[in-house]
C-alpha cells in the first residue's frame, strides 16, 4: 500500500511548493521562450523529465461535431502535436477510456506504457479509438497514478464531461495525493456544458495542478502546451549554517505517535457500498481530523480512539474505531441503509422511446417513518442509498405522474418500477357504411377530453387520423366538422393503441324551385329539371352525381356531407347554387329563378280555318335593343304553348303550316305569369 502523508505535512508541503515555484518563476519564463514550432530536428524540447501519463476521454459524447471534425478527432490531432514537445528522455504514457464498450465503467485501456514517446505507435493507437461508452474519471485517474509508481509524476486529463460511474473523482485524487505527495494532477475541460468545469476543477485543486477550460481545438492545443510547460517544484535552497548552540540538558520527551495510513471501508449488508459516501473522522476531543468521499478512504491516523461517521443521502451511521498503528490496518463501517433503484415505464407493452414524452423526469421521495429528506437524480433510472423505512415515491414525466410505496430494509436492495399506465388513442372518421376512413384532415377539428374533472382537453386540427398519448381511463372524443359536432365515448387502455371511428351521418336535403321570391313553388314535374353534383366532400370522399337532368318538382336526397352544386333548369331559364350540407343535417333548400312564365296563343283571322301546326319561337333582346337571330326556345303546337323564360324582353314569332305568321314583343317580369295573343295573317 502507498504511504500517505498527514494533513499537516501536506499543508506544509504545499506552502514549500509555492515558495519554490515563485523562486523559479524567472527561470520558467526563460524556458517558455524556447518552446515553439519548427522542424523536428531543430525543436527545443521542454526541460522537464518527470514521468507523465495523458488520460484521454473517448466516451460517446466525444463524437460531438466540432467544426469539420469531432471532438475526439481534434483531441487526437492536438495530443500528437503536444507529444512532439516532450524530451526524448521523458517517460510518457497514454490512457483512454470509454472507447470499446457501452455502459461499462471498466472500459479503460493503456495505449502506451510509460516509456519515451513513440509518436508513430501512439498515432496508430489513437486511430483505433471510437467514441462509445461511459466516463469513468475516477477509475482512469487511479489507473494513471498506478502507472507512475512511488516516484510520482504528472497525470494530465482531457475530458468533455463529468463522472457518470458513481464515484467522486475529487475524493479519489485527494486520497491518491495523500498516498503519494509527488503526484500532480492537471485537468483540461474540452467543450463542456456551462458550469460543469467548476465540478472538475477540484481535481486540480486536490492534485496540486492546474485546471483549464477550452472550447475549441486551438485553445485545447494552447492548454496542453501550457500544462506541459508547467515546471516541477524547484529544489529548496540550502539552509544557512547556524552557529553551534550551547548544549542544554533537557528532559527526554517521547515522540508523538506516527500517523499511518488506515483504510476505512463503508459496507452495506457485508459488501462494499455501491457508490461514494462521505467519511468524517473525529478525535477524542471532537475535532475533525479527516473528511473525504469514496467507497473507501485511507486517511493518515495516529494510534488511538476515533469516531467514524458515514453519510449518504438521508442515511447516517457512526462507529467507534480504535486505530492500533499496525501495517495495512483496515476497518469496516456498516452503514444502516439500503440501495433503492427506480425506473419508469410508459406502460407494460409500451416503451418510452415509442412515445413523444419530452424533458427529464422529476422524482419525489416522501419518507413515511421519520427518515430525513432525500432526493433522486432527474434521470430515467436513478438509484440512491437511503435510510431504512417506508417511502412514497412519485415520478412526473411529460405531464404524467406515477406513484408507488416502497419499504426499504437495512442492507437489502429494492427495485421499483413506476408505471405511468399510458395508452394511445387514434381517432378517425368516415361516412356511414364506408369501409375506409377519410384520409384528408381538411376542415376537421378534434378534441379528446378526460372524464376526470379539471383536465384540459387534447386537441388536433386538420389531421385525418390524430393519435393522442393519454393515461388509461375514460374519455370523450369530439369532432367538429362542417358545422356539425359529433362525439363518442372512448376507453384508453394501458399499453395499447385504441382506434375509434366517428361515423359521419348522411345529410337529408329536399329541393324546391320557383320562378322567383314570393311565388309559389313548382308542383308540375315538367317545370323543373335538376342536376346535383359533388364539389368537395368531407375527407375528399369520392361520389357521383346525386341527380343528373332529373325532371321532378321537389326531389328529396340523401347526401354524403360536404359541398354540392345544384342546378335547376326550367324551360329556357336556369340557375346554379353551391350548398354545404353538414353530417346528419335535415335541410330544405328553395332555388328561386329570376324568370317568368309566358304563354302564347296563335289564332287565324275570324272565319279562317284553324291551323294544324304552329311553330312558336322566342327571341331574347340584346343589350343594344335588337333581338337575337336564333330563338332561345322553339316549339310546335296546335295553337297554344307555355314556357318559362328568364325575365327580360322578347320577340315572339308564330308560323303555321299554311305560311300564315304573326309576331309580338313582350316584356316579361320576374315571377310573372302572362299570356300573349298572336294573330296569324
Amino acid at each position: 500500500m502507498p504511504q500517505n502523508r498527514s494533513a499537516r505535512g501536506e499543508a506544509t508541503g504545499h506552502r514549500l511548493y509555492r515558495t519554490m515555484l515563485r523562486a523559479g518563476l524567472a527561470a520558467v519564463l526563460l524556458l517558455a521562450g524556447t518552446v515553439g514550432s519548427g522542424r523536428a530536428d531543430d525543436r527545443t524540447f521542454i526541460r522537464d523529465d518527470r514521468p507523465v501519463v495523458l488520460v484521454l476521454d473517448a466516451s460517446g459524447s466525444m463524437a460531438t461535431p466540432l467544426g469539420r471534425e469531432s471532438r475526439l478527432d481534434a483531441a487526437r490531432r492536438v495530443m500528437l502535436d503536444t507529444l512532439t514537445l516532450f524530451s526524448p528522455k521523458r517517460p510518457a504514457g497514454l490512457v483512454a477510456y470509454g472507447h470499446r464498450r457501452k455502459d461499462d465503467c471498466t472500459d479503460i485501456e493503456t495505449l502506451q506504457k510509460l516509456a519515451p514517446v513513440d509518436v508513430p505507435a501512439i498515432r496508430k493507437s489513437l486511430s483505433t479509438l471510437r467514441p462509445t461508452g461511459m466516463t469513468p474519471l475516477s477509475a482512469s485517474l487511479r489507473h494513471a497514478a498506478g502507472m507512475l509508481g512511488a516516484e510520482g509524476g504528472v497525470v494530465m486529463l482531457v475530458s468533455d464531461g463529468l463522472e457518470n460511474c458513481r464515484e467522486d473523482p475529487c475524493a479519489v485524487v485527494d486520497a491518491l495525493k495523500r498516498a503519494n505527495a509527488r503526484l500532480v494532477f492537471h485537468v483540461v475541460g474540452f467543450g463542456m456544458a456551462d458550469g460543469e468545469m467548476k465540478r472538475l476543477a477540484c481535481i486540480a485543486e486536490k492534485g496540486g495542478g492546474r485546471a483549464i477550460e477550452t472550447r475549441d481545438a486551438p485553445r485545447l492545443e494552447q492548454a496542453l502546451k501550457t500544462l506541459v510547460e508547467t515546471p516541477p517544484p524547484a529544489e529548496p535552497p540550502p539552509a544557512a549554517p547556524t552557529p553551534p548552540a550551547q548544549a542544554v540538558e533537557k528532559p527526554v520527551v517521547p515522540p508523538p505517535p506516527t500517523p499511518k495510513p488506515v483504510t476505512l471501508r463503508a459496507t452495506v449488508g457485508g459488501a462494499a457500498v455501491p457508490g461514494p459516501v462521505l467519511f468524517t473522522v473525529t478525535g477524542r476531543s471532537g475535532e475533525t481530523v479527516y473528511e473525504g468521499k469514496g467507497t473507501e478512504v485511507t486517511p493518515d491516523l495516529a494510534p488511538g480512539a476515533y469516531k467514524v461517521r458515514v453519510t449518504i443521502a438521508n442515511a447516517r451511521t457512526e462507529a467507534d474505531v480504535t486505530v492500533s498503528g499496525a501495517a495495512d490496518e483496515r476497518h469496516d463501517v456498516a452503514l444502516a441503509a439500503g440501495l433503492a433503484s427506480f425506473s419508469v415505464i410508459a406502460a407494460q407493452g409500451l416503451d418510452l422511446k415509442d412515445t413523444d414524452l419530452k424533458g427529464d423526469p422529476v422524482w419525489t421521495l416522501v419518507p413515511k417513518d421519520g427518515q430525513g429528506p432525500a432526493e433522486l437524480d432527474p434521470v430515467l433510472a436513478p438509484a440512491a442509498m437511503l435510510a431504512p423505512g417506508r417511502y412514497d415515491v412519485a415520478v412526473s414525466l411529460g405531464g404524467f405522474t406515477a406513484r408507488q410505496e416502497i419499504t426499504l430494509g437495512a442492507g437489502k436492495p429494492v427495485q421499483a418500477t413506476l408505471n405511468l399506465d399510458l395508452g394511445k388513442v387514434t381517432l378517425e372518421a368516415g361516412p356511414a357504411g364506408a369501409d375506409r376512413p377519410i384520409d384528408s384532415g381538411t376542415g376537421l377539428s378534434w378534441s379528446l377530453e378526460s372524464a376526470k374533472a379539471g383536465a384540459p382537453p387534447l386537441r388536433a386540427e386538420a389531421i385525418a387520423q390524430p393519435t393522442f398519448l393519454v393515461a388509461a381511463g375514460a374519455y370523450k372524443a369530439q369532432l367538429v366538422i362542417a358545422g356539425a359536432t359529433l362525439s363518442r365515448d372512448v376507453l384508453a387502455e394501458s399499453g395499447k393503441t385504441v382506434t375509434v371511428r366517428l361515423e359521419l351521418p348522411s345529410a337529408e336535403l329536399v329541393l324546391t324551385g320557383a320562378l322567383g321570391p314570393g311565388t309559389a313553388p313548382f308542383t308540375d314535374w315538367r317545370d323543373a329539371t335538376w342536376t346535383v353534383r359533388p364539389v368537395k366532400l368531407i375527407g375528399d370522399v369520392k361520389a357521383g352525381a346525386a341527380l343528373e337532368n332529373k325532371a321532378e318538382a321537389s326531389p328529396a336526397l340523401v347526401l354524403t356531407p360536404g359541398e354540392w352544386e345544384v342546378t335547376l333548369v326550367s324551360g329556357g331559364a336556369s340557375t346554379t347554387r353551391r350548398l354545404t350540407v353538414a353530417p346528419g343535417a335535415k335541410a330544405n333548400e328553395r332555388i328561386d329563378l329570376v324568370a317568368g312564365r309566358l304563354s302564347v296563343s296563335a289564332s287565324p283571322p275570324d272565319g279562317a280555318a284553324a291551323p294544324l301546326n304552329v311553330v312558336i319561337s322566342y327571341f331574347p333582346a340584346a343589350p343594344d335593343g335588337s333581338f337575337a337571330e336564333k330563338p332561345i326556345v322553339e316549339a310546335g303546337t296546335r295553337r297554344d304553348y307555355s314556357t318559362i323564360l328568364p325575365a327580360g324582353r322578347y320577340r315572339i314569332a308564330a308560323t303555321d303550316e299554311t305560311g300564315r305568321a304573326g309576331a309580338a314583343v313582350v316584356e316579361l317580369k320576374p315571377g310573372e305569369s302572362t299570356t300573349q295573343e298572336i294573330a296569324l295573317k
